[in-house]
């Protein structure tokens, strides 16, 4: 089996992607029974994700809601494999297809470079997909922290930072722990709808006196099992802190908790860059605008020279779906970084933000909160196989 599926009767088409690739692939790539379009769905992505297969052309042949199921199928059975659907792209397409978890949105007479870079940017995405597993389950128990990283404000960082803590918090309650290290102006507490029993300022009062049973009376639980330290109450306070004290409480908590989020401030700061030292996991968050483009392509250029060779890369596209001209294949080209979860638009996190109940609780079942989940799986990889029932089933419940 080739690495490339095409689940098409076309065989125009096939001959269109030969030559794109000049004689690269030499195997069978058309692969159409009736029953693609009636079977149902699990059952027949399992027969189109064989050994070696990396990328699924859905279509061209195939209905927009046939290829919407298939998507959605691989992404929970097979999130390995990228998908792209070959289809006449439409902003509604486009969006469902980014819900469904698929890649791109390709027309069928897309021109050969076009239709080229598109696929090459899905087999690029499968290859960082499969190292990203495979070291997952290399560090299955092994304790992650993930700093998430935005160099402009307002792109929903926090937004995303709670959202991924909760979730993990369900996978592991009493095990997730998330830091608010925006030191100046954090809202991780009004995000989740606590007051704050202690904070970050508090906590370290004493550094030389600090350890973990002290650092611990300062978190404030949430009702989901998650601890939060929490920000200073008041911006003055951030003069007294220093990088040590940062060092100090993430070196504490990583030996402590099995997940610790770091919900950082806005660009690189010294606190920031103290957070990249013990970051096993970076989630470099961008919205789809111009500026906030530039400003993540300059980003990621700082964390490739600051960042460790062994941490994680993830790419958050936040309001993926926003009508900016630009499209995820440009954004990607753009960065140089492949998107991993592409967050839609959703009226539920303002309101969610405003009830002060992350959108995964307060409406699992919106298409934001299931891109949510990818990026808890990402982190969780026992619930890409057999891991806790109760677990996975919270967050398969929206499928």
């Amino acid at each position: 089996m080739s690495r490339l599926v095409l689940a098409t009767a076309d065989t125009e088409f096939e001959g269109r992607v030969r030559t794109a690739f000049k004689g690269e692939f030499d195997e069978q790539l058309r692969f159409w029974r009736d029953e693609l379009l009636t079977d149902e769905p699990n059952h027949m992505s399992r027969h189109l994700a064989q050994d070696g297969v990396e990328v699924v052309a859905l279509g061209p042949g195939l209905s927009d809601e046939a290829a919407i199921e298939l998507a959605r199928a691989f992404d929970s059975t097979r999130p390995d494999i990228s998908v792209v659907i070959v289809a006449e792209p439409s902003t509604d397409l486009l969006q469902s297809a980014l819900h469904a978890g698929a890649r791109d949105v390709i027309a069928p007479d897309a021109p050969t470079p076009v239709l080229k870079a598109a696929i090459e940017r899905a087999f690029e995405a499968a290859n960082a997909r499969r190292v990203a597993f495979d070291a997952d389950e290399a560090a299955l128990d092994a304790p992650r922290v993930i700093a998430t990283l935005c160099p402009k404000g307002g792109a929903g960082k926090t937004t995303v930072s709670s959202n991924l803590a909760l979730g993990l918090a369900h996978v592991a309650p009493g095990e997730v722990v998330i830091v608010d290290l925006d030191l100046q102006f954090g809202d991780v507490a009004s995000a989740l709808g606590i007051k704050p029993e202690g904070t970050f300022s508090e906590a370290v009062k004493n550094l030389a006196k600090l350890d973990a049973t002290r650092l611990k009376a300062n978190l404030t639980h949430h009702d989901s099992g998650l601890f939060v330290l929490c920000a200073p109450a008041t911006p003055t306070e951030v003069d007294d802190l220093t990088v040590e004290h940062v060092q100090k409480v993430l070196q504490l908590l990583s030996e402590a908790f099995r997940y610790v989020v770091i919900d950082t401030a806005s660009g690189l700061d010294e606190y920031t860059l103290a957070a990249l030292e013990y970051a096993t996991d970076l989630i470099v968050l961008s919205a789809t605008d111009i500026p906030s483009i530039r400003s993540t392509q300059k980003e990621i250029d700082a964390l490739r020279v600051l960042g460790r060779p062994e941490q994680r890369w993830h790419f958050v596209l936040n309001r993926a779906d926003a009508k900016t001209g630009l499209t995820i294949g440009a954004i990607e080209t753009a960065v140089g970084v492949s998107v991993d979860v592409a967050i839609p638009s959703s009226r539920a996190v303002p309101l969610s933000l405003n009830h002060g109940t992350p959108v995964i609780e307060n409406d699992p079942r919106a298409p934001v909160s299931l891109a949510m989940a990818q990026l808890v799986r990402r982190m969780a990889p026992q619930l890409n196989g057999n891991g806790d029932a109760k677990a996975s089933a919270f967050w398969r419940r929206g499928k």
